[in-house]
């Protein structure tokens, strides 16, 4: 079953992004906590595109992983998956998330002329990413524990330093947890968060060269540094959502013919080049062509009303948790499928239920996750929050 083309790919995916939309009205209605949360969002002057993207984004990674895990019970690799498109919903969508996260933080130094309390700075860090990445990892832990049927095979004190190297973000490793093979298949997102936590260490120093001038020798220094360096050119992706911040800030005026149908259709042309050009978006083609997407959105192009659309902002607001569970979901729901019929026979229809089946069980998962374990840490309610001055935009990130 080739998982590519219109048919296969990208309309089954379109229609299962919408029945998550639906979801998500559903949600905001219902729910008076998300119902305040929403509409505070919107009332607080804020990058409100990037804040709708970051749904989208979650949600295409999504269909990255589901795919991928479609043929890896086909033929037994965790790997890229056969699919242009499907390859890019993953790498485009962490890429993206990469320059929101350059372009939320640069904002910052540049509104701040790098003036940056380290303690505040971390202790939000912290408090943002390590409570739902500690539910998450911990969920990997006791899972792996019970498909090993709670017997240990591994000392305990292996045992213990094995599930240690998961709840410390990866950085010790990804080692087996009590001798189950690929443990790191329930969950394969976290490699991401070691770039972010990176970033997040480099950001102090990057913050000194946050004047007019210093900000273009960093940002053209860190582009060459990295085309000399990196393994794969990801972390382009930084240096891009951190230009887009630099030119809003310094070039404000370039913004507002980017606002409106002429932006949109420029992102629809883009995102086509992108398709028709590249296979990875880990190059410096993909790159240039994704920052200039990221820019005209982070202009304020709401991409006909979609990004801004109150059931895309409430999958915006979740988007960390549908990140950080989805994998797992999928993980379970096509195990459990694979006991009564195998995965890699399934129809292009079945396949297609069955991940969409999944999908609402992880936004339903996500919009519980972030009320009850990440917005206990945040801070309080987006409109108890200081109101936003002249110097930046008042974010949540």
């Amino acid at each position: 079953m080739p998982l590519a083309g219109f048919v296969r790919l990208a309309l089954p995916s379109l229609l299962v992004t919408i029945a998550l939309c639906v979801l998500a009205a559903t949600i905001v209605r219902r729910s008076a906590f998300y119902r305040r949360e929403v509409h505070a969002e919107l009332a607080v002057k804020r990058f409100h595109s990037i804040d709708g993207l970051r749904g989208l984004l979650a949600i295409a990674v999504m269909y990255h992983h589901a795919v991928i895990s479609y043929f890896y019970y086909a033929t037994g690799r965790w790997d890229v998956p056969p699919s242009r498109l499907a390859t890019l919903y993953g790498q485009g969508g962490v890429a993206m998330f990469f320059m929101v996260t350059a372009l939320l933080f640069w904002s910052r130094a540049l509104a701040t002329s790098g003036s940056l309390d380290l303690r505040q700075f971390f202790r939000s860090r912290v408090r943002r990413i390590v409570p739902m990445y500690v539910a998450s990892a911990g969920a990997l832990v006791v899972t792996a524990l019970a498909l090993t049927h709670f017997r240990l095979d591994h000392s305990p004190m292996q045992v213990v330093k094995e599930a240690s190297a998961w709840l410390l973000f990866t950085f010790p490793g990804t080692p087996d947890i009590n001798g189950l093979p690929n443990t790191g298949l329930i969950n394969t997102v976290y490699w991401t968060l070691v770039y972010e936590w990176k970033f997040y260490l480099l950001f102090p120093l990057m913050a000194l060269f946050a004047s007019r001038r210093l900000a273009w020798v960093l940002l053209i220094v860190s582009a060459v540094l990295i085309g000399w360096y990196s393994s794969n050119g990801i972390e382009w992706y930084f240096v891009g959502g951190a230009l887009a911040a630099t030119l809003l800030a310094r070039y404000p005026q370039l913004a507002k013919p980017l606002r409106g149908v002429f932006g949109a259709v420029l992102v629809l042309a883009l995102l086509a080049a992108i398709l028709c050009s590249v296979s990875t978006a880990y190059d410096p083609v993909a790159a240039l062509l994704f920052s200039a997407v990221f820019f005209i959105i982070a202009s304020g192009n709401t991409l006909f009303g979609l990004l801004t659309w109150r059931p895309v902002r409430l999958l915006g607001m979740i988007s960390y948790s549908i990140y950080l569970s989805h994998n797992f979901v999928l993980y379970l729901t096509f195990r459990l499928v694979n006991h009564f019929k195998d995965v890699a026979t399934l129809t292009v229809p079945v396949f297609w239920l069955v991940t969409g089946a999944a999908a609402v069980l992880v936004v339903l998962l996500a919009a519980l996750t972030y009320r009850y374990i990440e917005f206990p840490f945040l801070g309080g309610s987006v409109s108890k929050q200081s109101a936003p001055t002249e110097a930046g935009p008042a974010v949540r990130v």
